[in-house]
């Protein structure tokens, strides 16, 4: 594999971590649903792929990475509970999801620092405290209002273009960076890589992050888009005062009174100028 295909199993560890971060403050709107069983799936998947780069990195290593304390428990958890059931295995306990989500950014990190010699100078571990599906099932997101949402973010969107079919180009749909090893180096010209927005700005940087990724595998490049910590920011905070929703869609004054209240606010805050 090469540094951007390695990349991107760091960024689905990644993500698994997001996950528990977005669980250690939504448990009770997500109290419906068997977290237990939601959590074991994904410290799995965490597990999976944190090792999956530690294996292509050091194929014939693993007793001197494992040394390292923080590395050996990485695969402990792996080969005894992840990819087996194994009697001796020995369940550690939480009094906490932070915990949990702070055991696996400390983890995550390790392997970083572990394989960094293999992997890309510019991969940024932004994390993000959100889940796609969690996020959905807390607010009440069917396909129906998502639609919604995004036709309303993007009003163009799904409109076919005018630019005549002669000056057109179809592609084929590149999708995973596993399905590099089936495509020879003649076919790459063929393909091309969707880069998509989500329905929330977390849920979009973790799209464009998977997006250029899939670029940089399919066509030799070193893109990357990391998070504006400060514009997530004032989403939040934008949010906290009831100008966003959950979605980033904007709050609508009702008249015109309604309209100067949300102009003191903001103003107040410091987004508009006085």
């Amino acid at each position: 594999m090469n540094k951007w295909e390695l990349a991107r199993y760091i960024l689905d560890a990644k993500k698994s971590v997001d996950s528990a971060l977005y669980l250690c403050s939504h448990t009770e709107e997500l109290s419906m649903i068997d977290l237990r069983s939601e959590v074991n799936e994904i410290k799995r998947k965490f597990y999976v792929n944190g090792c999956v780069v530690l294996d292509k990195c050091f194929p014939k290593n693993k007793k001197d990475i494992c040394k390292d304390a923080t590395i050996k428990r990485i695969y402990y958890e792996r080969d005894k509970n992840y990819a087996h059931k194994d009697d001796d295995y020995k369940l550690k306990e939480y009094a906490t999801m932070e915990e949990i989500a702070d055991e696996m950014k400390t983890q995550l990190q390790c392997i970083v620092d572990t394989c960094k010699n293999f992997l890309p100078v510019e991969l940024t571990l932004d994390y993000v405290a959100f889940d796609s599906k969690f996020f959905r099932i807390a607010n009440g997101i069917t396909k129906e209002r998502e639609e919604q949402i995004l036709n309303f973010k993007h009003p163009n969107r799904g409109k076919r273009s005018v630019i005549p079919d002669e000056y057109t180009r179809t592609f084929k749909v590149f999708n995973d960076t596993e399905d590099i090893r089936n495509i020879s180096s003649n076919e790459k010209s063929q393909y091309s890589t969707i880069l998509s927005v989500g329905i929330c700005m977390e849920e979009t940087m973790q799209h464009l992050q998977d997006g250029v990724v899939k670029c940089n595998v399919l066509n030799g490049l070193n893109m990357w888009v990391s998070i504006n910590q400060s514009k997530l920011n004032e989403i939040k905070k934008l949010r906290e005062l009831g100008m966003l929703d959950n979605c980033d869609m904007p709050y609508i004054p009702q008249n015109k009174k309604d309209e100067k209240r949300v102009i003191q606010i903001l103003k107040k805050e410091g987004f508009l100028n006085e």
